[in-house]
């Protein structure tokens, strides 16, 4: 499935990012996060969101994720 780079939506756009037909880059800030419940009560929702709405019942991507963690609990991925 191909998907229409034009019907992607932004949530919280970030500095730096790249979306060609094949890729989308995006490089996140430092202390940026999407934390919504935790046992404890954190909650962050900064970090950037790109969004695009779909039909299919069923559907695949591949994720590549690459950053340098520098603290415990540094956490990279998608949600």
């Amino acid at each position: 499935m191909e998907f229409d780079v034009n019907k992607l939506e932004w949530i919280r756009k970030p500095k730096k990012y790249s979306i060609t037909k094949d890729k989308i880059t995006i490089v996140t800030e430092p202390k940026t996060d999407l934390w919504q419940r935790t046992y404890y009560g954190f909650q962050n929702d900064n970090a950037p969101v790109l969004q695009i709405k779909s039909d299919e019942k069923y559907f695949s991507f591949i994720v590549k994720t690459e950053f340098d963690s520098k603290k415990r609990f540094d956490q990279c991925g998608i949600d």
